[in-house]
């Protein structure tokens, strides 16, 4: 028996359906994982960002409010 004419894409064909099921099943539900964290680290950075941003604006709007006007009783 020889094999001397097999060449090396029939060697990737040889492969079983488990093998990329197995693969599939361990790096998709990886990624998932890291983007939710990603997302979350990103999206809690925004929030603190705007928060931030809002607690500089306050002291200048209450600066800048209008007054009341008097009753015209």
């Amino acid at each position: 028996m020889s094999h001397d004419g097999v060449t090396g894409a029939l060697d990737l064909l040889a492969t079983d359906g488990l093998s990329i099921i197995g693969t599939v099943g361990f790096f998709v539900p990886a990624a998932i994982l890291v983007a939710l964290v990603v997302g979350a680290v990103v999206r809690d950075r925004r929030i603190s960002a705007r928060e931030k941003a809002a607690e500089a604006d306050r002291p200048a709007a209450e600066r800048e409010a209008i007054p009341a006007p008097p009753r015209a009783d």
